[in-house]
């Protein structure tokens, strides 16, 4: 996991330091630039798997970020012996080409390629690592946004996507996307599915020492049981709902000791404010609300020396988690949630990105392994919600290991449950904004920006 940035043009070196600079909280290993004529790609390196230096080249260049989690498999077939999934990546575009090289890659990935004075850059089919780009004042990209503030034309690269910037012109493609296969619609078989193919996500995104960021919902606790050595770290205002869930959980599940509670203060809020807000780059309420819990639970981590975190980010997508759902058709429901985890890199992910990545730990999503994802577009949407019960066919598959308080507990919205909403609204009123939050939040916004 880290930060890459490129830039194609004069001054393409110097252009990649500046914003090399600005992310390099990203990746506090080590950093690295190549740079041929007028192009240059670089890395921030956040060490995690192996330990092969970045940029890799020999001939092209590549710069990467994510985890491809079958190299180990990859680099037997292509007959290598490495640790690093960087290097196994850079083979396989080497023998097979960018688009088949990202087809064979079951991870979570954002990468740059370089040949020929051609830059070609591509992101996962969930988007679960962020990639943006600029072709204002020439063309960039970088890892987060606002390395890039100042050029014209910034844009995030679509999920599934590849963008080829190539003497002067811009081609996208879409080369990698999730299949949908024949409908599952018996439930003892789709809830053994669902069981297994989780599982087995989560333990290919196990590391150790692993957190795992804990509301003591359904989709964390689900987590928690199937990755019992994780810490759990939980945040949310005192006296929150959250504090109060996150200990019943973590007591029904025996985890007592792996559990790390963090009450916030009015204090420590307000203090953290203008670093969320510079790290996801929104001054929006709901989004810094939904953010500010990761961001404590993410630093609490770094602080204990952990560097991956675990969510349960993409159930609520995949399996009808939110109200809204329950009044549709099934055929509206299928679209709906398609159409929601086609934006759920945009919505979610990128914010969670930026804020656990501003601690320097690596946000892993479990939900959206390509196994979970295209099996869950596969189960029929009358599994999803059943009786009026959101998540049914999850719920089912949580069944197997979780005691049943926590299978069947109804979901509370993350921004008010942690108590952290109101928490903004009292700032703002003590602030001298009564009753305009989004005003408040604003003129943090509009400081001098924390980089």
């Amino acid at each position: 996991m880290c930060g890459i940035a490129g830039a194609a043009g004069k001054d393409a070196k110097d252009t990649v330091q500046k914003i090399l600079e600005v992310i390099k909280h990203r990746g506090p290993d080590g950093i690295g630039i190549f740079a041929k004529d007028d192009i240059a790609i670089g890395n921030v390196l956040l060490k995690i798997t192996g330990g092969k230096k970045q940029p890799i080249s020999n001939g092209g260049a590549l710069t990467f970020n994510g985890e491809i989690y079958n190299f180990r498999e990859m680099a037997q077939a292509l007959g290598i012996t490495t640790d690093s999934d960087s290097e196994v990546l850079y083979e396989l575009i080497i023998s097979y080409g960018i688009e088949e090289a990202a087809a064979k890659s079951d991870g979570d990935y954002a990468f740059a390629y370089t040949r020929d004075g051609n830059i070609s850059i591509v992101r996962d089919p969930a988007g679960v690592k962020p990639l943006y780009y600029s072709t204002g004042n020439g063309f960039a990209f970088a890892s987060e946004k606002k390395a890039l503030i100042g050029r014209n034309d910034i844009r995030s690269l679509k999920p599934g996507h590849m963008v080829t910037f190539c003497a002067g012109n811009i081609i996208e493609k879409k080369i990698t996307a999730f299949s949908i296969g024949e409908k599952l619609a018996e439930e003892n078989m789709a809830r053994e599915m669902l069981f297994k193919s989780l599982e087995q996500s989560v333990n290919k995104r196990h590391y150790e020492p692993c957190a795992i960021a804990f509301s003591g919902g359904l989709d964390s606790s689900f987590l928690a049981a199937l990755c019992r050595d994780a810490k759990l770290y939980s945040v949310g205002m005192k006296g929150s709902h959250d504090i109060g869930q996150t200990r019943k959980a973590a007591q029904l599940l025996a985890l007592q000791d792996n559990l790390h509670l963090h009450e916030l203060t009015m204090d420590e809020l307000e203090s953290a404010l203008p670093y969320v807000i510079n790290a996801i780059g929104s001054a929006d309420a709901m989004k810094v609300s939904i953010a500010l819990p990761m961001y404590f639970a993410s630093k609490d981590a770094h602080n204990d020396g952990i560097r991956v975190i675990l969510s349960g980010q993409g159930a609520d997508e995949l399996f009808a988690g939110y109200k809204r759902y329950e009044s549709m058709t099934a055929p509206e429901l299928e679209s709906a949630l398609r159409k929601d985890l086609e934006n759920i890199a945009q919505n979610n992910l990128e914010r969670d990105d930026a804020v656990t990545m501003a601690n320097s730990v690596e946000l892993r999503v479990p939900y959206l392994d390509r196994k979970v994802v295209e099996l869950a577009l596969g189960i029929a949407p009358e599994l999803k919600i059943y009786n009026g019960v959101r998540k049914y066919i999850l719920r089912l598959a949580a069944s197997m290991i979780l005691p049943d308080e926590l299978v069947w507990k109804e979901k509370k919205a993350a921004q008010y449950s942690s108590g952290v909403y109101s928490a903004m609204e009292k700032l703002a009123g003590k602030n001298g904004y009564r009753g305009a939050l989004g005003v408040y939040l604003g003129e943090i916004k509009q400081k001098e920006p924390i980089l």
